[in-house]
């Protein structure tokens, strides 16, 4: 059981504490620090607490003979694996 009190800033959070949102980005910034500025954005005008976003690289994560999702081959390279 979560017994601890953490503090993020001027936010406690803890069992008996309200919510702590993160507005999860995930990878949808695509690279480009302006939509990451713009999401960043969106998560404040939502009332989110806190914004997480992810990178990987896909070498080491993705095997080569995985074939690209639908919307990955419309806006991907064709050469691209």
């Amino acid at each position: 059981m979560f017994n601890k009190n953490i503090k993020i800033n001027n936010k406690v959070i803890s069992k008996d504490a309200p919510n702590f949102v993160i507005a999860e980005t995930s990878v949808n910034h695509g690279g480009n620090i302006e939509i990451a500025k713009k999401l960043i954005a969106l998560a404040i005008l939502a009332k989110a607490d806190a914004v997480k976003f992810q990178t990987f690289k896909a070498d080491s994560s993705i095997l080569r003979e995985n074939k690209k999702a639908p919307y990955q081959s419309k806006t991907s390279n064709s050469i691209e694996t």
